[in-house]
């Protein structure tokens, strides 16, 4: 009994293993942005940027320090007795400077937050268009791999034929240069592979991404433009955060204001002299004629320079959108025509079958062939083109 649980507990730890191991190597393009997002050493040194701007601008936002002072004046002649001076004061910047500077503190904090989250989307949209494309080039390789079992096979029936006296060398010429390209072809496509498995390495903060996946998963919807625009306005960081720092200025001209208001100073001054004592309040107020000159026109300045890019930006922004969004319905188009195209695979094999026939000669067969070939390979570059314009309009979702 004992062994048939222990067998059984064993069998059971194995297959939980190997589901895992397959788990793992099955990655999907989800699962890859997921471990760049948590891996990336870029990301991860952009967050600790952020949090040490954010402690940055939490800074300077209290009153100055108090100021002690302490005097001590021995007398000549000894009859003249010593002299003792005590004094706290504390100067301040007029009250409502404080709340103008911790408002532009927390929109600095919160357009800290937009950066970081406009890095990581960049990160991640490399991520996933390297992803896209290591997809597309591992469908390419099987593709390439049925090519050319199915044209070694050719070549191989030439070359019985040749031996037997019944084919022509130059039928089997042409199966074996197209064998060559066709290999040629492959060591291409596994060298850009091995580029892409690196960069999503780098990406991933040094770890191997295993991605084997064949086939794209289902597109996306796309709404309409209107409404795509909208969407993409609303949440894009990139906008956010020059709509934040444009609301920065606007408060740092109002914290220009406030500093440019006469400053207040009060304290507690004690003296000591010729055995009598004096002690009372000191008050003080600065007088400001020179020391904050232009700073107010100054902030205006930056204050409109800054609402002048926002607004530069979002039409840049919808251009940039309508272009690629023009992109992706001319690639939608002419990946369905070829969609069609390549749902009827018989002529593929009427081909086959007319060379078996005879009733067309190999080098007809080879350029019927290559044609094919080179739809085909159109083809799949659309569908890799289309998956990887859908990701670029799709990236506010990361």
């Amino acid at each position: 009994m004992r062994k048939t649980m222990y067998r059984y507990l064993i069998t059971s730890l194995c297959l939980y293993l190997l589901v895992a191991v397959q788990a793992k190597a099955q990655q999907t393009v989800a699962g890859v942005l997921q471990q760049v997002a948590a891996n990336n050493k870029t990301l991860q040194a952009a967050a600790q940027y952020s949090e040490a701007r954010k402690l940055e601008f939490k800074t300077g936002l209290n009153p100055e320090d108090p100021f002690v002072e302490y005097v001590y004046f021995n007398g000549q002649p000894a009859e003249a007795g010593n002299q003792k001076e005590f004094a706290l004061t504390q100067r301040i910047d007029f009250p409502t400077a404080y709340g103008r500077k911790r408002r532009v503190a927390s929109l600095q904090e919160a357009q800290a937050d937009y950066q970081y989250a406009q890095q990581r989307q960049n990160i991640l949209l490399q991520a996933q268009q390297a992803a896209l494309q290591l997809i597309y080039l591992n469908k390419q390789a099987r593709e390439l791999e049925k090519r050319y079992q199915d044209v070694e096979a050719l070549y191989r029936r030439f070359q019985k034929s040749t031996r037997a006296g019944e084919g022509n060398v130059l039928d089997e010429n042409k199966a074996r240069i197209r064998l060559l390209d066709i290999r040629a072809t492959l060591q291409a496509n596994k060298a850009r592979r091995r580029v892409l498995e690196e960069k999503l390495k780098e990406l991933n903060g040094g770890q191997p991404v295993a991605l084997s996946d064949t086939a794209f998963a289902a597109m996306p919807a796309v709404p309409a433009f209107e409404v795509l625009d909208s969407l993409i306005e609303v949440s894009d960081p990139r906008l956010k955060t020059l709509e934040q720092q444009a609301r920065v200025q606007e408060e740092k001209v109002k914290v220009a204001r406030a500093l440019a208001l006469p400053k207040l100073e009060g304290g507690y001054r004690y003296q000591s002299i010729l055995g009598q004592t004096f002690q009372g309040v000191h008050a003080g107020i600065s007088i400001p004629l020179w020391e904050r000159r232009n700073t107010v026109s100054t902030q205006q300045a930056y204050s409109q320079y800054a609402q002048a890019q926002l607004e530069a930006e979002r039409v840049s922004h919808r251009q940039e959108v309508k272009q690629a969004y023009e992109e992706y319905r001319v690639l939608q188009e002419s990946l369905r025509d070829y969609q069609e195209l390549m749902e009827r695979p018989e002529n593929l094999r009427l081909l086959e079958k007319a060379l078996r026939l005879g009733e067309i000669s190999a080098a007809e067969y080879f350029m019927e062939l290559s044609f094919y070939y080179d739809t085909y390979d159109k083809y799949l570059e659309l569908e890799a083109e289309a998956q990887q314009k859908v990701a670029e309009l799709l990236r506010y979702t990361l």
